[in-house]
Parts: C-alpha cells; sequence; structure tokens
C-alpha cells in the first residue's frame, strides 16, 4: 500500500522536482503546482494527504492559499506544511493558528522532510480511522463490567473528570491505564482539545518535537503548542529521565515549558496524567524521582485493579471484544459457550486485560464454530509455554545492553512478521512512538519488508 498522496506547492522548479524525486522513491503519490493557480486546480480535482505548501509565490502568498484550503474543507483530509526560506516567528504562528500542521525552513533538510511527511501521514491517518470507528461502532469510554470495583472506578473517572489537577493512575501492564486516562479527558470539558502522549523513557530522544525548539530568530512548534487546553498523558513515569522530571515539574507547578534554545517560559494550559506499574511509596523510596513531583501527584493516586481481581466481568468483556472484532477487523462471529466462559474466568491473566483482548482475537482468528473449553485450556496453555521460553535461553555470557539488544530485535522482527511488515500496526501494538520504532529497526538492522 502507498504511503499516501502528497501535493507540492513551490514556484522553484529545482525544489519541486528535488522533492518529487524524494517522495516517489519513497513510495508516496506526488503532484506539484508552481503556482497558486495550479494549486487550486490541483487539490481541487484530487484530494492529497499532505501538502508541502511555500509561503512566498509570485502570484498569491502562502497564508492566503492556506486560508482558501480552510474556507474550501481541504484541511479536513489533509495536513498542511508551511515551507520558506524568509521565515518569521510571527508567519509560523499564523500559519499553525490557522491549522497548518508545521513549518520547515529552506534549505530542506532531506531527513526532516522525511521524517515530518511519516508523522503527518500517521497523524492524518489516525484522524481518519478514529472518524471511521466512531461511524461504525459507539464510542466505549467508561470500563466496562458490573464488579464493585469497576462500578467505583467509572465513579472515580466522573469525579475526576470535572477537575484540573493533576492524576497518577497506578497498575500493573496491560490493566487499561492507558484508557482510563483517555476517559477522564473524552468526559471532561477538554474532550475538544487534544491528547499529547509521551512514554517517559522516551522523553529525552523526542524532546524536540515535544516542546519545539527556537533558534536564529525561526521557531519550530512542538506537540505541547498543539496541546493547549488538552491533556498530557505521561506513560512510564517510573522511566522519566531527570531533565523530563523537571520539564514535567514546572509543567504541573507553574503551567509553563521552554522550547530548546530558549529559556522563555510559554504559558501552557493543560491536564497532566501519569502512569506508572510502581506504587507511589515505592518510587518515594527509590529516591530517582523528584520528591516534590511524587508528593504532588500523589495527592490523590488512582489504583487500577488487575483482571484477577474482578474476573466475574470477564464475560461482559468477552462480548466486548467479539464486538469490537467483528466491527473494527471483519473477523467471523463465534460464540463462547459456557465451559469456555469458566475456563477464562478461573485463568490468572497475568497479563491482563491486554492479554484477554489478545486472546479472544486468536481465538475469532484461528478457529470456527462455538468455542468449547478444550479449545480455550489449549490456547492459554500455549501462551504460557510462549513466555517461559526466554527464561530458558538467557545468555548470561552477555552484558545488559546487549541482551536487551537481543531481546528488541527478536520482539520487533516477530511483531513485524505478525502484522506482515506494517510498521504503524506493530507501533500501536509494541506501544513504541512510529518515528522512534524506525530509529530501533535501523539501529538493530532489522528490514520491516523482511524480518528475520
Amino acid at each position: 500500500m502507498k504511503p499516501g498522496k502528497i501535493l507540492i506547492i513551490d514556484d522553484e522548479k529545482d525544489i519541486r522536482n528535488l522533492m518529487e524525486e524524494i517522495f516517489t522513491e519513497e513510495g508516496y503519490q506526488v503532484t506539484t503546482a508552481a503556482n497558486g493557480q495550479q494549486a487550486q486546480k490541483a487539490w481541487r480535482e484530487q484530494s492529497a494527504d499532505l501538502v508541502f505548501l511555500d509561503i512566498w509565490m509570485p502570484d498569491i502568498d502562502g497564508i492566503t492559499l492556506l486560508k482558501q484550503m480552510i474556507d474550501e474543507q481541504v484541511l479536513e483530509n489533509s495536513c498542511v506544511v508551511m515551507m520558506s526560506g524568509h521565515g518569521t516567528i510571527e508567519t509560523a504562528i499564523e500559519a499553525t493558528r490557522l491549522g497548518a500542521y508545521d513549518f520547515l525552513e529552506k534549505p530542506l533538510s532531506l531527513a526532516k522532510l522525511l521524517i515530518t511527511a511519516e508523522r503527518a501521514m500517521e497523524h492524518i491517518q489516525l484522524h481518519q480511522e478514529n472518524r471511521h470507528l466512531k461511524q461504525k461502532i459507539p464510542d466505549q469510554i467508561l470500563p466496562i463490567g458490573k464488579s464493585k470495583v469497576i462500578a467505583e472506578l467509572r465513579n472515580t473517572i466522573k469525579r475526576l473528570s470535572k477537575y484540573t489537577m493533576p492524576v497518577l493512575v497506578v497498575g500493573e501492564s496491560g490493566t487499561g491505564k492507558h484508557r482510563l486516562a483517555e476517559a477522564i479527558h473524552k468526559i471532561s470539558d477538554r474532550k475538544d482539545h487534544k491528547i499529547v502522549e509521551i512514554n517517559g523513557a522516551d522523553f529525552d530522544d523526542q524532546e524536540r518535537l515535544l516542546v519545539g525548539e527556537e533558534s536564529n530568530g525561526h521557531i519550530f512548534r512542538g506537540e505541547f503548542d498543539r496541546a493547549d487546553g488538552g491533556t498530557l498523558i505521561v506513560s512510564n513515569f517510573e522511566s522519566l529521565s531527570s531533565h523530563g522530571q523537571d520539564c514535567l515539574t514546572q509543567l504541573i507547578y507553574d503551567n509553563s515549558y521552554s522550547r530548546l534554545g530558549s529559556d522563555r517560559k510559554i504559558q501552557l494550559n493543560v491536564r497532566v496524567i501519569v502512569l506508572t506499574e510502581v506504587d507511589p511509596e515505592e518510587l518515594a523510596k527509590s529516591r530517582y524521582i523528584r520528591e516534590d513531583l511524587i508528593n504532588r501527584l500523589n495527592v490523590m493516586p488512582v489504583y487500577v485493579p488487575s483482571l484477577r481481581q474482578h474476573t466475574e466481568d470477564i464475560p461482559e468483556l468477552i462480548d466486548y471484544f467479539v464486538d469490537f472484532f467483528l466491527t473494527t477487523e471483519g473477523l467471523n462471529y463465534r460464540e463462547f459457550d459456557l465451559s469456555a466462559k469458566n475456563v477464562l474466568r478461573q485463568y490468572s491473566w497475568p497479563g491482563n486485560f491486554k492479554e484477554l483482548k489478545n486472546c479472544i482475537q486468536r481465538l475469532l482468528i484461528l478457529g470456527d464454530g462455538e468455542v468449547t473449553d478444550v479449545e480455550v485450556k489449549k490456547l492459554l496453555e500455549s501462551n504460557k509455554q510462549d513466555s517461559s521460553l526466554p527464561l530458558a535461553t538467557v545468555d548470561t555470557s552477555i552484558n545488559l545492553k546487549q541482551a536487551k539488544e537481543r531481546f528488541e530485535a527478536a520482539y520487533l522482527s516477530q511483531m513485524l512478521r505478525e502484522t506482515g511488515g506494517n510498521v504503524t500496526e506493530t507501533a500501536k501494538l509494541s506501544g513504541v512512538e512510529r518515528t522512534n520504532l524506525y530509529r530501533k529497526l535501523k539501529t538493530l538492522n532489522i528490514d520491516p519488508k523482511n524480518p528475520k
């Protein structure tokens, strides 16, 4: 499948040709326009996923063209990246305020062009997928189940959605901490604004993309700029670097942040929701996390129960996942008999909510007709054996860094094989940001199309 359609609008022929050649080699479908009139004709005849728009052209300026695209609702299905060799901070701010996705300075960097295109394509794809799903199925926001612990969790979410204080969400891997954070956002007054997500372990690598940068009078707007009025979700909080903690503390206590290359404080109205698998008391004892940050976040921690604490909800969760996979992936319906449901209720679920979801998906894919207890037992036993394999093959003759790289290579290669080389799907399933995943694959020398 092609990565997408790109429209390049620039009066400089060499730049148009160079960009067209680069993106064509990457598999994009490329259309070019040398002036405003050609640009209008191009976007009206064929919609583009991504538009690179030069600000300064002889017949009409890019800001005016951007406004025309907004009037014609082109931005409903497209991202626009502005380009200029004479850009100013004011122009960049005006363009992004109007709805441009990003702003690039000339001379254009090949690496920056490709990364910007990848991020923009992912952004528009997720936007379209979310809109498509909302049309097909009702948005299930709150946790599912009739148990007492889940009923109390729903009430907690509803109470917290009314306030703006930071929230610490604590729970085992796979319990749905991320879904809980999204639920707080979606039923709050912030629901029409953006959610920005950070993996604590990746903060330093992604800092420029998040906070932006100011240099030589020019500005690059990060994700924080677009999150004003919205919610910031920080997962794997226990892995956040000291620098990341400083940034988060400034956001929480001062409602501000600073771009790279500048000490200027930028005010930001954002709600912070932090996710961790580590109990707050243990975080405090470790002395790795700033004490003032822990104290502020620990005012009202939310503990997400493990699935084994409310197994009575499993029949209802089974029905939900079956409907979900039928609607979103077109899988065939299979009914679970009572004995099969009882086996699933009696299982310990070390992987919690996420493991149950994967189990239901595999049962729908691998079989036909009614799901029996024999089939469920066989699958669960297979899962246990798969999870125990790494322990039996640990090589202690290498250092921890090498062991980690080997595991990451094996894990990502297997994930790519299961997704048919789909990097976007692999990024979602692995919880790794797509740009960061490309970087990891390159470092580990893994070809997504031919993972070994």
